[in-house]
């Protein structure tokens, strides 16, 4: 089974009042072809000389060309992104269906709303992307969300994708910060709204690249943060935790292993389920950090292979641990700390912090080997140019922190 799409300008069509040309879709599925004319406004005879037939694009740097080589773009990712989601049905469509399909995505860009651009983006540059972690894509689904509920609420449903400007994006740090009790909307934080206009910018970002827009109307709009003292894990509070008894409660002993792996090893909490046997050899792995694709190695100290040995055999796609959602490890290590007598909240990045610190207690200094274990990037050090963080310096420090671990769990 074959399908393409192939852009053109009809030279058949020439228009007898205005001498144009017009610009044709043409889809071939299952040997059957179907074509049909894109809502564009029409080319002169001398705009043909740009118009180069193998790559489907004029090649001009006027804009009206920019314009129509972007729509053809977004066209083309439209019919790449109706494949994949009728992958199992394609044998039952017909080629008229799909250009039908592709011909009403067929706006110029100066008529796309830009709620409808900005949910294309998610679901074709986001969802499709690899390399996101799938909670960041959970994070960049929240924020859009905010923005399209602050579309209709301000009513910019139908604002265009070239009409919003830095006013209207002041305009959305102020929704966020403030609450409406009608609609029932809390206020955020300032690190909650700078985190959402976080995932915004990246919409503003590719349209200027495009050169859709000028500017990026988010570039320097910015909450105040009010930064607060968040209260780390103590040693103490951590051997509370690890020795609760949970023996009749293999719910919470659940959660509370995967905490103390995390404290353990100092991964983030997709990086530890998404760990799999096969990435472990000899005791020791390597993996590239699904938030920042940063290389992270360590040997697995003690404590952590037991709880690897606890899951054996009991984990489905050759998992080392339980999978959970992040949202209910959190929710549920709250109430293992109430048990512990913790009065202070604590969650999975709790236990990143912590591992960090038992880094530092443990007597490692070696900037590069604390990069390397925690997964941090080491591009600006210089030293990495010359510095190995080789398998026998990771062992070394396995034995530090196991040794470290120990005397904590006495």
């Amino acid at each position: 089974m074959s399908t393409s799409i192939k852009f053109f300008i009809n030279k058949n069509k020439k228009s007898k009042t205005d001498n144009r040309y017009p610009i044709y879709l043409r889809v071939i599925h299952n040997l059957k072809k179907s074509e049909g004319c894109l809502d564009l406004i029409r080319v002169e005879e001398s705009d043909l000389k740009y118009w180069i037939s193998a790559s489907q694009r004029f090649d001009s740097k006027q804009s009206k060309f920019k314009s129509y080589n972007l729509l053809f773009n977004q066209i083309e990712n439209e019919f790449h992104y109706f494949l994949r989601a009728n992958f199992t049905d394609l044998n039952k469509i017909r080629s008229s269906e799909i250009r039908d399909y592709l011909l009403n995505k067929n706006k110029p860009i100066e008529e796309v709303y830009l709620i409808d651009a900005i949910i294309d983006f998610y679901q074709n540059d986001i969802l499709n992307d690899r390399d996101k972690a799938k909670e960041t894509k959970k994070n960049y689904k929240k924020s859009i969300n905010h923005f399209c509920k602050f579309l209709s609420y301000s009513r910019l449903k139908k604002l265009h994708i070239d009409q919003f400007k830095r006013t209207h994006a002041n305009k959305f740090l102020n929704y966020l910060k403030h609450p409406n009790d009608k609609f029932g909307k809390v206020a955020l934080k300032g690190q909650s709204v700078n985190s959402v206009i976080k995932n915004i910018k990246p919409f503003f970002a590719k349209l200027q690249q495009e050169e859709v827009i000028s500017i990026n109307p988010f570039d320097g709009v910015r909450a105040t943060q009010k930064h607060t003292h968040k209260p780390r894990l103590t040693n103490k509070d951590f051997k509370r935790i690890a020795d609760l008894d949970f023996s009749e409660n293999s719910k919470l002993d659940v959660y509370r292993d995967l905490f103390l792996f995390i404290c353990f090893t100092g991964l983030s909490y997709c990086d530890a389920t998404d760990l799999r046997y096969e990435d472990i050899k000899n005791g020791y792995f390597h993996i590239y950090r699904k938030k920042s694709n940063v290389s992270t190695k360590q040997y697995l100290i003690k404590q952590s292979k037991e709880i690897v040995l606890k899951y054996k055999g009991m984990t489905p796609e050759d998992r080392i641990l339980p999978k959970r959602s992040l949202d209910k490890l959190n929710f549920n290590l709250k109430i293992i700390t109430i048990k512990a007598g913790i009065n202070y909240n604590v969650t999975s990045y709790s236990a990143r912090r912590f591992f960090r610190q038992s880094i530092h207690e443990s007597g490692i200094r070696e900037g590069l080997v604390v990069k390397t274990l925690m997964g941090h990037t080491r591009s600006s050090d210089m030293d990495s140019h010359y510095f190995l963080v080789d398998e026998p310096i990771l062992n070394e420090a396995k034995k530090r922190l196991q040794k470290h671990f120990k005397k904590l769990l006495k």
